[in-house]
């Protein structure tokens, strides 16, 4: 597969769930299960705070989905398939709603937070069902912080905005972007996800309309050795 990236469906088009693809490998992965290689997908692989994709490539069960430091994505799950076989992609919709409700809900509380404190710098976030949460440095935490995020939230909310996305250089990333991470990734291309003009880079997917979310609630805001993790969980999903 060296030189081979395979072409990633979501990167333009937030909500597909299924596609057409050919098995360009099947290869047994290192815990044993197998490992499909297919030329385009429209599966996520885990990344960015939010997990991967279920569902089925034809009668092939996909239980895991990895990318690949070369761009390529990793297939992991059980049944028949063959190299060369031409397939039908089909994402588990319900768990891929849900994964992305609340990897936008991170994006927006990160844009609600940078309203009232422009000065706390994101760092890591996990947009999980069990773990929902954005990290931040320099951030001065009050009594009150924790209702003043979670207010800036709801008016962001209220705004009902909708999504764009558009592929930049570097350069161009930065001056769009407020933050951007130390550690991008570069097995896949850079694409700035606009929430009104609130620019973040990241691959993931996204709702296309704020609404889409749902009620966020901010559970906790605690700081510890000077980071401070702001959880949060969406209605009906954690």
């Amino acid at each position: 597969m060296d030189g081979m990236s395979t072409k990633l469906l979501h990167m333009d088009d937030f909500g597909v769930t299924d596609c057409k693809a050919s098995v360009l490998c099947v290869a047994q992965a290192d815990d044993g299960r197998v490992d499909v290689v297919l030329d385009q997908t429209c599966f996520y692989a885990r990344g960015g705070g939010q997990d991967w994709d279920t569902g089925t490539i034809s009668s092939f069960v996909v239980e895991e989905v990895r990318l690949d430091e070369q761009g390529v994505v990793h297939h992991i799950g059980s049944g028949n398939i063959e190299q060369g076989q031409s397939v039908d992609c089909a994402v588990d919709q319900e768990r891929r709603a849900i994964n992305t409700r609340l990897h936008s809900a991170g994006h927006l509380l990160d844009m609600a937070t940078n309203s009232i404190y422009p000065d706390w710098i994101p760092g890591k976030g996990a947009h999980y069902p069990h773990m929902s949460f954005v990290e931040y440095t320099n951030a001065h935490v009050e009594e009150g912080t924790q209702q003043q995020i979670q207010n800036a939230i709801n008016e962001t909310l209220s705004q009902n905005i909708t999504n764009a996305m558009k592929y930049v250089s570097y350069s161009e990333l930065q001056k769009i972007c407020r933050h951007v991470p130390d550690n991008l990734p570069s097995n896949k291309p850079i694409r700035v996800v606009l929430y009104g003009d609130f620019g973040v880079p990241c691959g993931g997917t996204h709702v296309q309309k704020l609404s889409d979310i749902g009620k966020i609630e901010v559970t906790k805001v605690k700081t510890k050795k000077g980071v401070t993790k702001v959880s949060y969980r969406v209605e009906g999903i954690n």
